[in-house]
């Protein structure tokens, strides 16, 4: 993974759970597959948050609209946690390369946070 930082969901505000967990779904899910790789970094990912709480909110967002997402990634504040989460979704959309709707979405959210500037 491409995350430094240990970061458990203690450290997160709701609103930085939610956003994590939505775009980590949207991640996975926005170049049309689910591999292997990507289940061991969510896996990965669950231990180093606490695996029960990650699962739990992975199943919360499973029906999260975009739109909804969107706003709630706009409402993260801390530049630190912005920075952590975006090195979580690199190493994910990395770990079976990154594919073009994968690229977009980092992008994004690059754009959507300052990051880069």
């Amino acid at each position: 993974m491409s995350y430094h930082r240990a970061v458990t969901f203690d450290d997160l505000e709701e609103g930085e759970r939610i956003a994590l967990m939505g775009l980590v779904r949207l991640m996975v899910h926005v170049d049309g597959e689910f591999s292997r790789e990507e289940v061991q970094a969510l896996s990965g990912l669950a231990r180093d948050l606490g695996a029960a709480r990650f699962w739990a909110s992975m199943s919360e967002v499973q029906t999260m609209e975009v739109g909804d997402l969107t706003a709630i990634v706009g409402e993260v504040a801390r530049p630190e946690i912005r920075e952590w989460m975006y090195g979580v979704l690199l190493g994910i959309a990395a770990v079976d390369g990154i594919a073009d709707g994968e690229s977009e979405l980092l992008g994004w959210l690059m754009d959507a946070w300052s990051l880069g500037d």
